[in-house]
């Protein structure tokens, strides 16, 4: 019996613990199923608004990233990190317009976007972007009548002001710049350009926004010329020898048009013998009555007598003082003798010295059969030194003076060489020594500091390496900074250049006179009581000390440096001397006075980076 009762027990507790099993497997399977059909419940996206204004502009908070879809599985268009280097940003592609706006189903907003360079496109929450004002009010101009120049381009809208700023009008074939201008009205966008609203006084229908960079009150070439054919006047050049024949037709300009539209004989003569300079033609004719813009006049003249040169009207020069600061030029009869023994065919010096009254002189010609590498006059050597033709040196030594009121350059004719004479110059290298020459690439500034650099290194190399032996016996700042600047206005690649700065930068700074401080004083003292005085504006010069604005950075420059000029100190120096702690270089500065000059230098600095 007590194993019966005990059977009956086993059973009993093995039925209760099946029971308990079954009963959580299926509390377990409900859950499962619980989840299972609450996760089967996805987030939706509805777009509420599909037409938002393009017109209004956003801007990235840096709160949010960028994603292909608002909801389900996404990808970053553009992360949270590239979103806050935008809110920073003041590029005008950094700009955001909203043309779709939407929610999910649990309530989150969103914008569909796109920034203004159009390379980002998608969802953003909408505390990912904010609205943004991109324009301000600016300065119209103090002239509001003007001249543009280097554009054809107007614009509907600033640009950069809007996403669909469009390009109004590209006026090509147009010439815009020969037009004046009137600006209306001005702003300043987002990225910090500022835009005129500008109307053509000749053609009101030409108008629209542009980049005020273009806009000046300087009169463009383009205008000038479109002024100077509007008074010209028509001259027809008849041979004398054969008055049915028209030699040449030229629109000439005399100076002096009087308030009735017309020249006096006088202006109208003077010009039209000008206006022969160089074409081999001669004796005009004389007008004798005024002649009134856009008047036809018709004048005989005649062809130049034969201009025959020879090698005495071309005289060579070579460098003299070779090292020394006042380096100069001077004749050398050594040359002549050389240049004067050259065989050439009768064809030859026809073709090369033979020309007519009034004719421009065929250099090119010349210098490729005489002066060209290879050719008779292009190196000589004589004694221990060898001369070499120096190109463009002997270029623009000979170029004179355009008598049309033009402030040009032309060049010589033949009957002004044979008066007169035409200079060729030769760079020296005595082959006894290390001084070299120009090598024909230089401007004579460039030359004269490359020579003077020669020497001071042939000292410094010989152990002369005292300021004194490389400059002269005048230990001072100036004769230290023009060795300075030669180094750097020079070509040479030596390596003891430097070792040569560092010796006389050295001595430099131990040779500061007390008048070469005196000059520093005076120059910056009269740009920092214009800036202590003016708060920072000098009205006369429309000198912006604080900005350097782009139409006036040119003249900011040259009034800073006018300033200094004298003072045989680079802006870095002077800025050394400013910012000197002890502030024992230019004591009489005041702090406020010496803060704001350390603002125009910097400026003028940064200036001169951008060139």
């Amino acid at each position: 019996m007590q194993s019966s009762l005990k059977k009956s027990l086993y059973l009993g507790l093995a039925a209760l613990s099946f029971a308990s099993v079954a009963s959580v497997t299926a509390n377990a399977s409900n859950a499962n199923a619980a989840k299972k059909h609450a996760a089967a419940k996805k987030v939706t996206y509805k777009t509420t608004n599909k037409n938002l204004d393009q017109s209004v502009t956003f801007k990235a908070t840096g709160k949010n990233a960028v994603y292909n879809k608002a909801v389900g599985k996404r990808s970053v268009v553009a992360s949270k990190a590239d979103m806050a280097s935008k809110a920073n940003s003041k590029d005008t592609k950094d700009l955001f317009m909203a043309y779709q706006e939407g929610v999910t189903s649990k309530g989150v907003h969103y914008y569909k976007v796109v920034s203004f360079d159009k390379k980002v496109r998608g969802f953003v929450y909408n505390k990912g972007v904010a609205k943004t004002n991109t324009t301000v009010a600016a300065d119209k101009p103090s002239n509001a009548t003007g001249y543009l120049q280097n554009t054809n381009r107007f614009f509907n809208k600033p640009y950069g002001s809007q996403f669909k700023t469009s390009l109004k009008n590209d006026y090509k074939g147009m010439n815009i710049a020969a037009d004046q201008f009137t600006v209306s009205d001005a702003v300043k966008v987002n990225n910090d350009q500022t835009y005129y609203y500008v109307t053509d006084k000749n053609n009101q229908l030409i108008n629209g926004w542009v980049n005020s960079v273009y806009f000046s009150n300087n009169v463009t070439d383009a205008a000038k010329n479109a002024t100077n054919s509007a008074n010209a006047i028509h001259v027809k050049y008849v041979d004398n020898a054969n008055l049915g024949s028209v030699l040449m037709e030229k629109n000439i300009n005399p100076a002096n048009l009087s308030s009735t539209g017309t020249y006096s004989d006088t202006d109208v003569n003077n010009a039209i013998s000008n206006s022969l300079i160089g074409t081999g033609f001669v004796n005009p004719s004389q007008v004798s009555t005024s002649v009134a813009k856009g008047g036809d006049v018709t004048v005989t003249v005649s062809k130049g007598t034969t201009q025959y040169l020879s090698t005495n009207n071309f005289v060579p020069f070579s460098v003299a003082n070779v090292g020394n600061v006042n380096q100069s030029t001077e004749k050398n009869s050594d040359l002549s003798n050389k240049m004067s023994a050259l065989q050439l065919s009768s064809d030859q010096w026809k073709s090369l010295f033979q020309g007519n009254q009034n004719q421009t002189f065929n250099f090119n010609n010349f210098e490729a059969s005489l002066l060209a590498p290879g050719k008779a006059w292009n190196q000589f050597t004589i004694g221990t030194k060898t001369y070499t033709y120096n190109a463009k040196f002997t270029r623009d030594s000979n170029k004179v003076s355009l008598n049309d009121g033009t402030n040009g350059k032309r060049d010589m004719t033949y009957d002004e060489i044979a008066k007169g004479n035409f200079n060729i110059y030769y760079d020296v290298k005595d082959n006894n020594s290390n001084q070299t020459s120009n090598n024909g690439n230089m401007s004579n500034n460039q030359y004269q500091a490359q020579q003077r650099v020669n020497a001071a290194v042939n000292n410094f190399n010989n152990g002369n390496k005292n300021l004194s032996a490389v400059v002269g016996n005048n230990k001072d700042y100036s004769s230290a900074q023009a060795v300075l600047d030669d180094i750097a206005a020079s070509k040479l690649n030596n390596g003891d250049v430097n070792a040569l700065k560092d010796a006389a930068q050295t001595q430099a700074n131990k040779d500061q006179t007390a008048a070469n401080l005196s000059k520093v004083n005076n120059a910056v003292q009269s740009v920092a009581n214009d800036l202590n005085n003016n708060s920072g504006k000098d009205n006369n010069a429309s000198f912006d000390f604080g900005t350097f604005n782009s139409n006036d950075n040119k003249a900011n420059y040259n009034k800073v440096m006018t300033a200094l000029k004298g003072t045989n100190l680079d802006l870095n120096t002077v800025k050394g001397l400013v910012n000197d702690d002890n502030k024992s270089s230019l004591g009489n500065l005041n702090d406020t006075q010496r803060a704001n000059l350390a603002t125009v230098l910097s400026n003028v600095s940064n200036f001169e980076n951008k060139q």
